[in-house]
């Protein structure tokens, strides 16, 4: 029953701590907004209105998405036992590094891609 716990909990949370983290830009969500409606912005042809409105909007889902965030991790602490969670957090850690690992291989092989295209 518990294994069966952490694993439902885990593929609830785990999803939100990858999107939590968008990697590159840790910590600068206003960069990656203003990616996001550039590229939407390319493919569409927005108007200068709907970017402002674009960006309201995402700014506004990251606000409920962190709020939500923070009431699932405050709820699973009074769920779990405090060794459930501690060993919770261990193994989102793990993933995270895991994650973070895999990043840096795909930007290792595609700036060597870059580079071997590059030279003559």
């Amino acid at each position: 029953m518990n294994t069966n716990l952490v694993a439902i909990i885990l593929a609830l949370t785990l999803p939100l701590t990858a999107t939590a983290n968008p990697g590159e830009y840790k910590g600068d969500h206003d960069h990656y907004r203003a990616k996001k409606i550039e590229r939407l912005d390319k493919e569409l042809s927005l108007t200068d209105d709907q970017k402002s409105r674009l960006e309201t909007l995402f700014k506004q889902s990251g606000e409920k998405f962190k709020a939500l965030r923070e009431e699932t991790q405050s709820q699973m602490q009074t769920i779990l036992t405090p060794e459930q969670y501690t060993t919770l957090q261990e193994m989102k850690q793990r993933r995270h590094e895991q994650w973070h690992a895999k990043q840096q291989k795909k930007q290792h092989e595609h700036n060597q891609e870059k580079s071997d295209t590059t030279q003559p």
